[in-house]
């Protein structure tokens, strides 16, 4: 009797998954490279987050007080991380009751910031003349590694990283409940994959809360 297609599917599946292992003279088609995943940084912490703002402050130089203040306003307060950080010019920079930041490729965007973050960006805005809010008249791929790597950072206190920055600031969109289409809108991305990498970072709500939000009636 002959078996069903579902059996025949099952027996082909195995062939192909031993047979390789039986010999290497049969035209085996490659098996497909895994596809890698890309890793999700680690979001700070409100204390860290506290720690690199005292430390901004404090850098040795102006130039070194500039680079830290831009670099934590447009990463935690945009979620720009070395792709759109060191390319942000004053026009760029949009107040229409809310203060918006033009991203350039790759992901052209308007991207909101954060309320906390908004007199800072107008500040770098206003003071950046024909510069690039930060990182000067620089086009360099590697700006934002070197304006990273030249802050100096006490011991103890957590290392300035925009990829972290970027996850605060999604992280502190996903705790805030904004909607995924749109935060996904603003961050650039194609899928949600890192939103839900980060999901183990928002606190759980309240049963009763909870509740009513997945009942779909207002608190």
């Amino acid at each position: 009797m002959a078996g069903s297609d579902a059996s025949r599917s099952t027996y082909r599946a195995v062939l192909r998954r031993i047979g390789p292992l039986l010999t290497r003279r049969a035209p085996w088609e490659p098996r497909p490279a895994p596809l890698s995943r890309r890793h999700v940084a680690t979001p700070y912490t409100a204390e860290e987050l506290a720690l690199l703002s005292s430390d901004a402050c404090h850098q040795p130089t102006v130039g070194q007080r500039r680079a830290a203040g831009a670099l934590l306003a447009l990463g935690a307060g945009a979620g720009l991380d070395g792709r759109w950080c060191t390319r942000v010019r004053v026009e760029d920079v949009l107040v229409d009751a809310v203060v918006l930041i033009r991203v350039g490729d790759p992901a052209a965007r308007l991207v909101p910031v954060l309320a906390r973050w908004e007199a800072a960006v107008l500040d770098l805005a206003s003071t950046a003349g024909g510069e690039y809010l930060v990182g000067g008249y620089s086009t360099s791929r590697n700006r934002t590694s070197a304006l990273t790597a030249s802050l100096v950072v006490p011991p103890g206190h957590p290392k300035l990283s925009c990829a972290r920055l970027r996850s605060t600031w999604l992280s502190s969109h996903l705790i805030a409940g904004t909607r995924l289409p749109e935060l996904a809108s603003a961050a650039g991305l194609r899928g949600i994959t890192v939103l839900s990498d980060l999901l183990v970072n928002v606190p759980p709500m309240e049963q009763r809360d909870s509740a009513q939000m997945l009942r779909g009636a207002s608190r």
